[in-house]
């Protein structure tokens, strides 16, 4: 009797993980429709089915809440809370502390709740162990925001003298308020670094300067682009100095 009873549990238990198997492949479908027509938070109804399915089965699905969560759930005039995309981000890294993509994304949502340090840890760990530009832009921008500007000016020099090298990596952005991704030459992009702490110093012209600079490296750089916009704006709008 207990053999058969032994028996019955495993069959119930084989029809069990067949009819999540099934409820999971159907999510992903589910998924993959809402992503393909553009619907984001069906999208992210789909993967928190498959999380809650079958994660094991697909592990990729807190890469996806995590980004979806950072960059497609905002209400527009609302502030956006990043403590769901840090859960997904931490459910991922569970799995695999060794993925880049999550800690990348962590590092952006620390940072965004103020832990500085914390961020400048996982973007510093992340630039030793792939030499990816993306981090030591990040890192740059993190020590510019403590007024380690020492820090940013060596950086910036740093990057400008090694244009062999530099001219096979690219300075990956994510902007939120866009929204909108780009790629771009790490001489642009740290050659903003350089206009901001102008602009920081009250040298205006000299920040657009570098900024037009900036734009000569890589025409269209979002960040450039909006701080030359602002900069104009402001110049011309409410009678800033022109030095």
């Amino acid at each position: 009797m207990r053999y058969i009873l032994t028996l019955i549990a495993a069959s119930g238990l084989l029809v069990a993980c067949k009819n999540s198997s099934k409820s999971s492949d159907q999510s992903v479908k589910f998924f993959k429709t809402a992503r393909t027509a553009q619907d984001f938070p069906t999208a992210i109804t789909a993967l928190t089915m498959i999380a809650a399915q079958d994660s094991a089965a697909n592990p990729w699905v807190y890469d996806s809440l995590a980004f979806y969560h950072y960059f497609y759930n905002n209400i527009p005039g609302m502030v956006k809370n990043p403590a769901t995309a840090l859960h997904f981000c931490n459910e991922g890294l569970k799995l695999n502390t060794n993925n880049d993509f999550l800690t990348e994304l962590k590092g952006k949502l620390v940072l965004n709740m103020g832990k500085d340090t914390q961020a400048l840890e996982l973007f510093t760990g992340l630039w030793n162990k792939t030499k990816d530009y993306t981090y030591l832009w990040e890192m740059t921008f993190i020590e510019l925001a403590r007024g380690n500007n020492r820090f940013a000016d060596s950086m910036i020099k740093m990057v400008s003298a090694s244009n062999t090298q530099v001219a096979t990596q690219k300075v990956r952005f994510t902007h939120i308020d866009v929204p909108m991704t780009e790629s771009v030459d790490p001489r642009a992009a740290f050659l903003f670094f350089r206009a901001l702490m102008k602009n920081n110093e009250n040298k205006f012209n000299e920040s657009a300067e570098i900024l037009k600079q900036s734009l000569q490296i890589a025409p269209d750089f979002y960040l450039a682009r909006k701080g030359m916009y602002e900069l104009q704006q402001a110049m011309s709008g409410k009678g800033m100095p022109r030095q």
